[in-house]
């Protein structure tokens, strides 16, 4: 089969998939009985709207014209055109579209499964421009907890500290919202917060906890940078260019690479070597090699995003969330053992890093390992049931490992059963 029109049908899989027309037994993708409309219903509601990892696709090299077509759309109108595969954790799934491809040329689908194929992709394209629509609209609105525990706590700053500093994200989450609820103002209750947020996977919360840092503090280079990579995380190039260049126009040592009258008209390129030139002028500031993997990974530049990194763990090497962006980089870069390796680091140096957890089962799944990536899954949605892209993972691993009377626990939410079924 052309990898091009492989690509494109891998598109229609995923929302087969997603709305459970299609099931994944003894190592066979084979149509499912019934579909799980409500189950389809959430899966694109919750997942449609981050550029998932299937929309990958439409940006490679080599495919149907109608897709070509899509993608010059899709640019035209403002939507990222460099998209790389989740912090850094949005899945790369080359394995799963290899194996697809197979099967469709074998014909395990039947003949007359890829007479739908446009119909169906228009489908699926139009509910994520929906959920899309629907995630700007509430973009940098920040929305806080319904019951709040730490709400009139005496100093919930400090107790959000010591809640992050010992891993517990999802606590810590509730008494910084009750400092910023105290003190809307307090540029530190709300850059904290937005960490606690990213780390445990909750990047559009991240974004809107950060933004209002940098209302308080305009110039704060952490929360500058904190908002070029989640943005990057959530695909969005030209809002990642915007936050990376303020915070090296915003530097006390590289503030002269960067003049403002730039800021209203960045391009990767232009980004990329001002951040090349800072690295000359102080190779061992650890930063400027961070950003640059990020940039990178914009780029899918993956070999320099991982040298770049690398260079950074040099210098920091007890940064976990440094081992945590190398090990994304490798897995974007089917590397997925060396993921797991990196991966590790993050773990043995914060153990209740949810998004490492997440990750690491993203590489496990890559690698055809999907028991195992079953058992992480449920490790990280154990210390945050909020993170909704981790159930979608785990849903698609339960399918892959013919796991289908897990379904409907997974659907439910259910985790205490899930954990006694996959104890890690």
């Amino acid at each position: 089969m052309a990898r091009g029109m492989q690509n494109s049908k891998f598109l229609q899989f995923v929302s087969k998939m997603s709305r459970g027309e299609l099931i994944i037994d003894d190592n066979q993708v084979k149509p499912a009985v019934s579909a799980n409309g409500n189950w389809a219903t959430e899966y694109q509601q919750q997942y449609g709207g981050n550029s998932s990892w299937a929309d990958e696709y439409v940006h490679k090299e080599g495919h149907d014209q109608w897709v070509n077509e899509f993608a010059t759309e899709r640019e035209q109108k403002g939507s990222v055109n460099d998209q790389w595969v989740n912090e850094f954790s949005k899945l790369h799934v080359d394995d799963w579209a290899e194996e697809f491809g197979r099967q469709v040329d074998e014909g395990a689908l039947g003949e007359s499964a890829a007479d739908s194929w446009a119909n169906a992709y228009d489908e699926f394209l139009n509910e994520q421009a929906a959920s899309r629509q629907q995630s700007d609209a509430s973009r940098g609105v920040y929305v806080f907890s319904d019951m709040n525990p730490y709400v009139g706590h005496p100093n919930p700053l400090k107790e959000g500290q010591e809640l992050f500093r010992k891993g517990l994200l999802s606590e810590a989450v509730l008494a910084l919202e009750a400092e910023v609820l105290k003190n809307p103002e307090n540029a530190e209750g709300w850059r904290l917060l937005g960490i606690a947020h990213a780390e445990n996977d909750d990047d559009q919360q991240a974004i809107a906890a950060m933004m209002r840092a940098q209302e308080a503090d305009p110039t704060n280079l952490e929360v500058l940078l904190a908002l070029g990579v989640s943005h990057t995380n959530e695909l969005e190039q030209a809002a990642a260019l915007k936050y990376l260049y303020g915070w090296l126009h915003n530097h006390p040592r590289y503030g002269t690479l960067a003049p403002p009258e730039l800021s209203n008209s960045l391009y990767y390129a232009d980004v990329a070597r001002l951040f090349n030139e800072a690295a000359q002028i102080s190779p061992e500031d650890a930063d400027v090699h961070i950003v640059l993997g990020v940039l990178y990974n914009l780029s899918r530049e993956y070999d320099k995003a991982i040298a770049a990194f690398e260079t950074a763990l040099k210098l920091k090497p007890q940064d976990y969330s440094l081992w945590n962006k190398l090990g994304a980089t490798q897995a974007n870069s089917v590397q997925s053992s060396d993921a797991i390796l990196a991966y590790q680091q993050a773990l043995d140096l914060k153990p209740n890093y949810v998004r490492a957890w997440a990750n690491m089962g993203i590489s496990y799944a890559n690698q055809g390992m999907y028991e195992e990536s079953i058992r992480y899954y449920v490790r990280a949605l154990t210390m945050n049931p909020k993170a909704d892209n981790a159930w979608q993972y785990l849903r698609i691993s339960l399918s892959c490992a013919s796991r289908n009377d897990m379904l409907e626990v997974c659907d439910s939410r259910n985790l205490d059963i899930l954990q006694k079924e996959f104890p890690l």
